[in-house]
């Protein structure tokens, strides 16, 4: 099984890994640090790190090959005032590079990635090492030299604990960076495909076409100098890693992408990997895949159709479907054109068996798709498939809470969100998960009518269906989750977001919670498994909350009870603000709008009802009709609620 807990950052601006192709010389910069301090710095709004210095290369316009760090001896902080450690490995280098003409700062792979870990206890710190020079290349001739000719290289940590005190000590750290050479002539504007012959100078892929010209890598000169011919072509394909489609002595009728097997809706088909040809790309979910078979779906609906393909509790082995869009219908089948086609991958499906798959995809009429059944790390084996589509149910529309009660009850310090949440995920697609917040008698009062519910989301993928939940522990705790009462439901369309969003949802007529049995109040998300994006909660960390906690709840990762994010080690909060009346309806006997008192609008409520109204709040004697002993019952406690 490939899920475990997934931090959501929000990156600065990861630096481009890929094998560098710099012809010419090289020139490398050298910068150390010691006795310093390395705090949070929010790049985006400006801020710049304090220990920053400034490598002066007089060589403008010169592009990074690569960079890399050694002799790194820093101390990891738990400053008092903060509920959580640092981590070491929020520990970063960054520098000032410029790319398509604008110079931004880039932060660097973490030196500690991995070591989620720090000092044991508050006010102490605690030592890490990384002493062996790590060397990372850059994505080729795509960051530079800036018109200044500087570099600024700084420490920054990427986590900010909200009391403004120092993340870590820096004890020693030795960074570098590499400029590489210029491009070679016959590159700058060339066109035709490096994989083919082209008759001319060069190729339409820089990096590529500097590689395959670097006499010192393994290429040849003559494809920049003269012509690029298929000599020129066999290269680039060995050095630039091309993908070409190939698919050798097929072992079944669809072992290759380009015989694939044609599905009809709501088939159900016998597959066979055991010696099937690992043909097409590499997929992006199961640690590669492995060996693969193939079949064709055709949307020849008028309408865009959402597929549920499933290896679900009906395979012997770890499986993984990929979907492949293959242009229109009707459009002959080029195994080439996989690459840069695949649109949606599954590892392990949420409750399957055996790790088995479950696919969905939201398919565009008039489009064909290729489906291809493989396994996790190389996994073959045999089962069935079962692939179905149907015309998908319109999304939700957004809720609206445009006149709520005047009370907000909330456990943040502030509204905006920095960081999303943890999830459980597969292939960094998140599983099914849950999380809720707990609120206090003390918190809420006893008694109080929700009108809507405004909360902090994200989500990166396409459009999923989850639902809020309204719920009372008695012992105020959310587990055992059977323990709990559920008061409302309200179904949540959760919409494709640009980073932490906030969304709402509201309640017609109120949700009426009663706490005066000195239970607690229970707000729940609770969020299928995506499609295609990592879903989880928007809101801060432990310094953005003034009391309670977060809670998460997925079986996928083995927590099928409530459990606090804290204890799986991650220091962040769902944000959570709660609008309605304190002391609302419920409380007071013929208080129809909850406005604490009983007057003319409670006695226009009991006209408005009139006559047969079984189960409505009107009927105060509950004989299923509203009539003058109702209005009796509601003269008696005329007045201020008590």
């Amino acid at each position: 099984m490939n899920t475990s807990h997934i931090k959501a950052f929000a990156a600065l601006g990861a630096v481009g890994l890929a094998g560098a192709a710099h012809a010419g010389d090289s020139v490398r910069f050298d910068v150390n640090f010691s006795d310093g301090e390395i705090f949070f710095i929010d790049f985006a709004a400006g801020e710049t790190p304090a220990n920053a210095q400034t490598s002066s290369t007089a060589d403008p316009g010169r592009y990074f090959e690569s960079i890399g760090w050694s002799n790194i001896d820093v101390d990891v902080c738990w400053n008092g005032g903060s509920s959580y450690t640092g981590w070491a490995s929020e520990v970063v280098f960054a520098l000032t590079m410029e790319e398509a003409g604008v110079t931004n700062w880039y932060t660097s792979p973490s030196p500690f990635a991995g070591d989620d870990t720090g000092a044991d206890t508050p006010d102490t710190c605690a030592n890490r090492q990384a002493l062996a020079e790590l060397d990372t290349p850059l994505a080729a001739f795509l960051y530079k030299v800036d018109a200044s000719g500087d570099v600024n290289i700084g420490m920054a940590s990427t986590w900010n604990d909200g009391t403004g005190l120092r993340h870590s000590e820096i004890n020693t750290a030795d960074f570098y960076f590499v400029l590489g050479g210029s491009i070679p002539a016959g590159c700058d504007g060339a066109t035709g495909s490096c994989a083919e012959a082209n008759g001319t100078p060069g190729c339409d892929d820089l990096a590529c076409c500097a590689l395959t010209c670097d006499a010192d890598g393994g290429g040849d000169p003559f494809c920049c100098d003269s012509s690029w011919d298929s000599t020129c072509a066999e290269l680039a394909i060995a050095l630039c890693g091309i993908f070409q489609y190939s698919c050798d002595a097929p072992a079944y009728s669809n072992d290759c992408a380009t015989d694939a097997q044609m599905v009809t809706n709501g088939e159900t088909l016998a597959f066979d990997t055991t010696l099937a040809n690992y043909d097409g790309p590499t997929i992006s979910c199961a640690d590669s895949g492995g060996p693969n078979v193939w079949y064709m779906i055709q949307v020849t609906e008028a309408t865009d159709q959402r597929l549920t393909a499933s290896t679900c509790n009906q395979a012997l082995y770890d499986t993984a479907l990929t979907l492949w869009d293959m242009g229109e219908v009707g459009d002959p089948i080029d195994g080439s054109a996989l690459e840069g086609a695949e649109v949606a991958c599954n590892d392990d499906g949420a409750g399957c068996a055996d790790f088995s798959s479950l696919l969905n995809y939201n398919m565009t009429a008039g489009r064909q798709y290729l489906l291809s059944v493989s396994g996790y790390q190389g996994s073959v084996g045999t089962g069935s498939l079962t692939v179905s589509w149907e015309e998908p149910e319109p999304p939700l529309p957004p809720y609206t809470c445009d006149t709520p009660g005047p009370d907000t009850i909330t456990q943040n310090s502030t509204d905006v969100m920095t960081v999303g949440g943890v999830a459980c995920a597969g292939g960094g697609i998140t599983t099914e998960n849950a999380y809720c917040r707990v609120y206090t008698q003390a918190e809420v009062g006893d008694s109080f009518t929700i009108d809507c519910v405004r909360f902090g989301v994200t989500n990166p993928g396409s459009y999923i269906e989850g639902s809020i939940n309204i719920l009372t522990s008695p012992s105020g705790n959310p587990a055992p989750y059977a323990d709990m009462t559920l008061l409302a439901s309200a179904p949540l369309g959760i919409y494709t977001t640009a980073g932490n969003e906030y969304s709402v949802v509201s309640f017609d007529g109120g949700v009426a919670v009663d706490l005066s049995d000195g239970s607690a109040l229970v707000v729940e998300i609770d969020i299928p498994p995506s499609l295609d994006g990592f879903v989880t909660f928007g809101g801060g960390t432990a310094a953005d909350i003034t009391s309670g906690t977060t809670y998460l709840r997925s079986a996928s990762c083995g927590i099928t009870e409530y459990a606090t994010v804290g204890s799986i080690g991650f220091d962040l909060e769902w944000f959570v603000f709660i609008d309605g009346t304190a002391g609302g309806s419920g409380s007071c006997t013929g208080d129809f709008n909850g406005d604490g008192v009983v007057n003319g609008a409670d006695f226009g409520a009991i006209l408005a009802a009139w006559g047969t109204c079984g189960g409505c709040p009107e009927d105060l004697d509950g004989n299923g009709e509203v009539g003058g002993a109702d209005v009796g019952l509601l003269l008696a406690v005329w007045g201020d609620c008590p």
